[in-house]
């Protein structure tokens, strides 16, 4: 039968203009993905088809609703892994609109693992990856507030205090957002197929406001996507921490040892919670029996799924 699951990102759902239309998009997006999942029984197509449905949409931090940098410019990260061991990520492309598309031309015809930058932005559109679009208004507008915020000194977050003062000392910053028009939450999902393969796919716009340059741990095997014998495994957070503890690689080698998927997320989630506090990681698993688990120390967490009997379950609230 099959299994899938998607997450549109952790964070503070409850309060963003856009949830509804998040929890939309979501929620479409997992009955395509279950439906490419039933007609192929190919847990790797179903998890790439589900995360380019949400690069799509436009309402989340993925593709087309990737969320802006400090300079007021996008780049945007992609990695794709299944129990088979077929692998491929991307980092900081800016002109494509569907990077999960490229890791897995990346995974299935390159005896890469990640490509970068401007000449993986090349390949992509040499192979017909549509480019990607100008930037929605509500990801403006949300770059503005955010600007504003950091500019007033009302940021209390510990991550976005530190970019504040990168702010006051580096002077391209400083003229960067005075201007903040000079321009040209993370997506995922995982499956377990009839055929006892898992897969997961991870895409993302990356931090809101990030240094530019920056790439966090969404194309990084083991930390932001990962899939071994045992779960499939895709992260979301604070891609900083994320690298720090490979939550996704831990999953799989805890329950290795013996732990159920509910035991050894637990544990991953406590352990990160109690060395870096709350507020920075959420992810969602699968193994191979189509047992899940959905585990993070933030407000909330956006997760859609498909029951057996066909009901949606959208999920934004603990």
């Amino acid at each position: 039968m099959g299994r899938i699951i998607l997450h549109g990102g952790a964070g503070s759902w409850r309060d963003s203009p856009i949830r509804l239309k998040s929890m939309e998009a979501v929620k479409n997006c997992a009955l395509h993905g279950k439906t490419v999942l039933e007609k192929t029984n190919n847990a790797v197509e179903a998890v790439v088809e589900a995360v380019k449905c949400m690069e799509d949409s436009g309402y989340l931090n993925a593709g087309v609703g990737s969320v802006l940098d400090l300079a007021g410019g996008r780049s945007l990260d992609a990695g794709l892994m299944s129990s088979t061991g077929l692998i491929g990520a991307v980092a900081a492309v800016r002109r494509l609109r569907n990077p999960i598309l490229l890791a897995k031309y990346v995974a299935e015809n390159t005896p890469h693992i990640i490509l970068a930058g401007e000449s993986a932005d090349e390949l992509g559109l040499m192979i017909g990856i549509p480019p990607l679009p100008p930037p929605p208004r509500h990801v403006y507008e949300r770059y503005m507030e955010g600007v504003r915020k950091i500019l007033r000194g009302e940021v209390k977050d510990e991550y976005y205090k530190r970019i504040a003062s990168l702010i006051e000392r580096i002077k391209y910053l400083r003229e960067a957002v005075s201007n903040p028009f000079t321009l040209g939450d993370t997506v995922g999902a995982v499956a377990v197929d009839g055929n006892g393969v898992l897969a997961a796919a991870t895409s993302t716009g990356g931090v809101s406001l990030k240094l530019p340059g920056r790439v966090g741990d969404t194309p990084i095997p083991g930390a932001g996507f990962y899939s071994g014998v045992h779960t499939a495994c895709s992260a979301t957070g604070y891609g900083e921490v994320i690298i720090r503890e490979m939550p996704c690689r831990r999953l799989d080698e805890l329950v290795e040892k013996g732990l159920s998927l509910e035991e050894a997320a637990t544990m991953i989630i406590k352990e990160v919670t109690r060395r870096h506090g709350p507020g920075n990681m959420g992810f969602i698993a699968v193994d191979r029996n189509g047992g899940f688990t959905v585990k993070y120390n933030t407000e909330a967490m956006l997760v859609s799924y498909v029951e057996e009997e066909g009901n949606v379950v959208v999920l934004d609230k603990p």
